[in-house]
């Protein structure tokens, strides 16, 4: 019985023939996909390392007000240490701020070690390379028991980004890009 639609016997002879992609098609779309994989992998990579040193000066800047707050209440400086693989608070002794006599005589108290334990415990730099640190003013990395100290502003480094912590007028500090 004859039909309307068109079957297999009167298509082209090359339509006929190809049923598939050819290996060199199957190759150029992979090479494509994994270029464009590659590409995105990267820039992921990127954002996240960025995104690691933005998460370490949100972090300082709530430690800057914890160590602030925590040398008001002990009297006693607190000193932010960093090298280009980490940073630690510390902390002075407080017979070492008393006269001699003065500390022989007061009963001994039991010191807090901030280094150990605490949040301002020793920490490491989220990056995986090492972080370049520059303080403004130099050496001004010790908080007092004043309500405005510590360093001016404070850049981060890490050979890919850049990024600012700066104290205002009040003594708060916030992160600029």
């Amino acid at each position: 019985m004859p039909t309307s639609v068109p079957g297999p016997a009167d298509a082209p002879p090359d339509a006929a023939n190809q049923r598939g992609f050819s290996l060199l098609e199957v190759l150029v779309v992979l090479a494509i996909i994994g270029i464009v994989t590659g590409t995105a992998g990267l820039s992921i990579r990127v954002a996240r390392e960025e995104q690691s040193l933005h998460t370490d000066a949100q972090r300082l800047v709530r430690l800057f007000a914890l160590a602030q707050a925590h040398a008001r209440n002990s009297g006693r400086p607190v000193v932010w240490e960093f090298t280009a693989h980490g940073y630690h608070f510390s902390q002075t002794p407080s017979a070492l701020l008393k006269p001699a006599k003065l500390a022989r005589l007061s009963a001994p108290q039991r010191e807090y070690d901030i280094v150990t334990s605490g949040p301002l415990r020793m920490r490491t730099w989220s990056p995986a390379q090492a972080v370049q640190v520059k303080v403004d003013p130099p050496a001004s990395n010790v908080f007092e028991g004043e309500w405005v100290s510590g360093p001016r502003s404070v850049e981060l480094n890490d050979g890919f980004e850049t990024v600012r912590l700066l104290r205002s007028g009040n003594g708060h500090y916030e992160v600029q890009p």
